[in-house]
C-alpha cells in the first residue's frame, strides 16, 4: 500500500543519501547490549529509507541510555530537523558531532536543516553550499540547490507578512493526535477534516514490513464537528457509514455541503478520489468518482461553485513536475472529462496539491514546495484573469512557515480561511489553524442564497436548477435541498443576472436574483414553499388586499412624522415594530433580489392567513425607521412599518385609542 506524503508524513521522498556510518557504529555501540543493538538495527533501518519519524523514537530511546553518545546524538538530531515538536533540539545535538563530523557525509545538509528550521536561513545557506562540495549526482545537487532557494526565499519574506491573524482552533477539535485537511459548507454549519490518533477506528497498526511494534500507527478516520449556538465547534464525532480500520481521508466538500470527497487506496492504483453524498443526515456509501482517476495517483480535488468543473491533483505522466493540478470537465452522462494540465504557471517541476476555488469562482488557492516556497509546502493564491488563471504569489508570513502548510479553505463571505499546518506550537503533529482575514483584505464578491424548500408544507429534497441569464456559459448548476431539513445552498458570483427554478414532482417556482451591482458578500434567505393543486384547493381562500394596507393615520389626528416625532423613542413591554415588505397568500412572486444588503428577512403567517415577510424586531420606531428608509431606498417602494403587541399585529390607530402608545 502506498500512503499519501499529507495521509501519512513518516514517509520523505527527498535524495539525501542518509548514509550511515559502520565504523562509527562499531565505535560507539560494540559494548550495547543485545536487546539495544537490535532495537539500533530497527531505527538503521527506517534512517536509511529516510523514514526518520520512524527511527527517531528509537534513537532518543537510546540516546537517552546512553548519553553522551555523540554518534546516536547525531543521528538523533537529523532525525529531529523533520519533527516541528523536536527541531528546537536538533542543532545542538547535530553540532555535538563536529568532532567526527568527518566521518558524517551527510553532516552539513542536516546540520543546515537544523538552521533552517531554527530561523537561521544564512547560516543554512552556508551549510548547504559546503554540503555541495560532497560529489553529488544531479539529482541530489538541484535538491540542495532548492532547499538553498527555499533558505533565500525566506530571507525576503523575512519582512513580508500578510495583514492577517493565525489562531489555533484548539480543543476539541485539535488534540494530542493529527487533525489536518479541514472542510466545510458554505455557510461553516459544520466541518470535516481528517483525524489520526487514539480516537481512530482500528487503534494503533503496524505497516507492512514494520516489525518494531513501538512505530505502529493509528490509521486516518473522518470526523465532523458543528457550530454550536455560541459560534464555537463542538466535540468532533467519527462519520461511522464512513470510518474503517484502514484509512479514511477527507479531502474535498461541495460548497453545498451535499457531496463529501475522499481519498482511498485500494483496488488497482495508487490512490483514487471518492465521492459520498449526503442524504437527510446520513452520508451514503463513497464511490469512485468517474473520469479523472488513473493508474497514478490522484489524492486532492475541489468544485467550482457551479460544480461544473473539478480541479484535482495528480501524479499521472506528461506532467511538469511530480504532482500537478489538473482539471476536468462535467459530461452529459455525469462523468468527467476532457481532462487538461492547469500549466506551468501554476505547475512547477516540484509538487502542487490541495487545489481550492472560492465561492466566488474567481480566486484559487493552492499549496506547491515550488514556485518561492519558504519551506515545504507553502500556500499560493491565483485569480482568475480573463478566463486564465494568473501567476501566483506566495501568501507569505505568518500563513506560511518552514513547515507544511496545506489544504487552505476559505468561507464564502473570505472573512475566515482554515488550513493545515505542522506548527512548533501546535498540540499535534498536525493542526487546524484560522486565518483572518481569508481572503487577505480583499473583499468576497458574492451572494449566498440559503433557505428551505417544501411541499405542502413539508421539507423535501426539492431539484434547484439555477443558471446566468446574461450569460449563460458563466454559471449553471443543479443542486438539491436536504431530503429531512430541506434547507439548501447555492453561491452566486457577482455581476451577473440569475434565474433559479425550484422543482418537486410536478410543481416548479422561478425566483430572478440579480447579482450585477454587488461588489461585496451578501446574503439572501431565500424559503420556497411548493404546493399540490389539491393542498391550494383545500387550505387557500381568496384574499382581501384592503388587509395587506398600512395605517391610515387619519383617524387619529397624526401624520407618519407626527407619530415618530412623539413617539419615536417610546419602549413599551411586549411591544416591538418590524418593516413589513411584502404580503402574500402565496409567496412565489416575492422578489428577493431586493432584499441585498438588508437585515435577513423573516417570514410569517398571521391569524388572517396572510404570509408577511418583514424585516427585523425593534424597540422603537425609530431604530425601525431607518431600516424603512433603507428597504425603500432598494426599491422596496410599498414597504411600512407593522407594529406587534403581545404576538399579535396591531394598527397604530389601534395603539393610541386603546392607550399602548402614550
Amino acid at each position: 500500500m502506498r500512503l499519501l506524503i499529507y495521509i501519512l508524513p513518516f514517509l520523505f521522498s527527498n535524495l539525501i543519501y542518509s548514509q550511515l556510518n559502520l565504523e562509527l557504529k562499531e565505535k560507539y555501540t560494540s559494548n550495547w547490549s543485545i536487546p539495544d543493538k537490535k532495537k539500533l538495527e530497527n531505527a538503521d533501518r527506517y534512517f536509511s529509507n529516510q523514514e526518520y519519524l520512524f527511527a527517531r523514537p528509537i534513537y532518543d530511546s537510546l540516546y537517552k541510555a546512553h548519553k553522551g553518545d555523540l554518534y546516536i546524538g547525531y543521528l538523533l538530531g537529523s532525525c529531529d530537523t523533520y519533527d516541528s515538536h523536536h527541531q528546537i533540539n536538533s542543532e545542538s545535538l547535530i553540532k555535538a558531532a563536529e568532532s567526527i563530523k568527518s566521518d558524517l557525509l551527510d553532516y552539513d545538509y542536516f546540520l543546515g536543516r537544523a538552521y533552517e528550521f531554527n530561523n537561521r536561513e544564512a547560516d543554512a545557506i552556508v551549510q548547504f553550499e559546503k554540503y555541495k562540495l560532497n560529489p553529488l549526482n544531479k539529482a541530489l545537487k538541484e535538491e540542495v540547490d532548492h532547499q538553498i532557494n527555499i533558505c533565500k526565499n525566506a530571507i525576503l519574506f523575512e519582512n513580508k507578512s500578510a495583514v492577517a491573524k493565525i489562531t489555533n482552533i484548539g480543543p476539541p477539535v485539535n488534540s494530542i493526535g493529527s487533525e489536518y485537511t479541514p472542510v466545510f459548507p458554505s455557510n461553516e454549519f459544520f466541518m470535516v477534516f481528517t483525524y489520526r490518533g487514539e480516537k481512530s477506528m482500528g487503534g494503533k497498526q503496524l505497516l507492512p514490513n514494520k516489525i518494531d511494534e513501538k512505530n505502529g500507527i493509528y490509521f486516518e478516520d473522518i470526523m465532523i464537528s458543528h457550530k454550536d449556538d455560541k459560534n464555537n465547534w463542538t466535540e468532533p464525532k467519527p462519520i461511522n457509514s464512513l470510518n474503517t480500520t484502514g484509512h479514511d481521508a477527507v479531502i474535498s466538500i461541495s460548497h453545498d455541503g451535499q457531496k463529501l470527497f475522499i481519498y482511498k487506496n485500494i483496488g488497482v492504483g495508487n490512490g483514487d478520489i471518492f465521492m459520498s453524498t449526503l442524504d437527510g443526515s446520513n452520508w451514503s456509501i463513497p464511490e469512485k468518482v468517474k473520469g479523472i482517476n488513473s493508474n497514478f495517483w490522484e489524492g486532492s480535488m475541489c468544485l467550482s461553485p457551479d460544480e461544473k468543473i473539478i480541479y484535482f491533483s495528480s501524479e499521472r505522466q506528461g506532467g511538469y513536475g511530480g504532482r500537478d493540478i489538473y482539471f476536468a470537465q462535467l459530461m452529459a452522462d455525469g462523468t468527467w472529462g476532457n481532462v487538461k494540465n492547469l500549466g506551468p504557471d501554476i505547475n512547477t517541476k516540484y509538487d502542487e496539491d490541495a487545489p481550492f476555488v472560492h465561492s466566488d469562482g474567481k480566486t484559487l488557492f493552492f499549496a506547491s514546495t515550488g514556485h518561492n516556497s519558504i519551506g515545504g509546502y507553502d500556500i499560493f493564491k491565483s485569480e482568475m484573469k480573463q478566463g486564465k488563471w494568473s501567476t501566483p504569489y506566495n501568501v507569505g508570513k505568518p500563513v506560511n512557515t518552514t513547515q507544511d502548510d496545506k489544504f487552505y479553505v476559505v468561507s464564502s463571505d473570505g472573512e475566515r480561511g482554515y488550513y493545515s499546518s505542522e506548527r512548533k506550537d501546535g498540540l499535534g503533529l498536525q493542526d487546524i489553524y484560522m486565518v483572518e482575514p481569508g481572503l487577505f483584505g480583499k473583499p468576497s464578491s458574492l451572494v449566498l442564497i440559503t433557505g428551505n424548500v417544501t411541499y405542502d408544507n413539508e421539507p423535501v429534497k426539492a431539484t434547484i436548477f439555477v443558471r446566468s441569464k446574461l450569460n449563460r456559459k458563466d454559471f449553471s448548476g443543479i443542486f438539491n435541498s436536504n431530503s429531512i431539513t430541506g434547507n439548501y445552498m447555492v453561491n452566486l458570483p457577482s455581476g451577473n443576472e440569475y434565474e433559479i427554478v425550484y422543482r418537486y414532482l410536478n410543481t416548479a417556482i422561478t425566483k430572478d436574483i440579480s447579482t450585477a451591482k454587488i461588489d461585496t458578500f451578501a446574503k439572501i434567505e431565500i424559503n420556497t414553499e411548493l404546493f399540490s393543486d389539491d393542498f391550494l384547493k383545500l387550505n387557500y381562500a381568496k384574499v382581501d388586499s384592503s388587509e395587506l394596507k398600512p395605517d391610515d393615520f387619519t383617524s387619529i389626528g397624526l401624520t407618519q412624522d407626527e407619530l415618530f416625532t412623539k413617539f419615536g423613542n417610546t419602549v413599551v413591554d411586549s411591544l416591538y415594530y418590524t418593516v413589513q415588505i411584502g404580503a402574500y397568500k402565496l409567496i412565489e412572486n416575492f422578489n428577493y433580489s431586493k432584499l441585498i444588503g438588508l437585515p435577513k428577512a423573516q417570514r410569517k403567517t398571521f391569524s388572517d392567513n396572510i404570509t408577511r415577510f418583514t424585516l427585523g424586531g425593534f424597540n422603537t420606531l425609530n431604530e425601525t425607521n431607518a431600516i424603512l428608509l433603507k428597504a425603500k431606498k432598494n426599491g422596496i417602494k410599498d414597504s411600512f412599518i407593522i407594529a406587534i403587541y403581545k404576538g399579535e399585529r396591531y394598527y397604530f390607530t389601534e395603539l393610541i385609542n386603546q392607550h399602548i402608545l402614550k
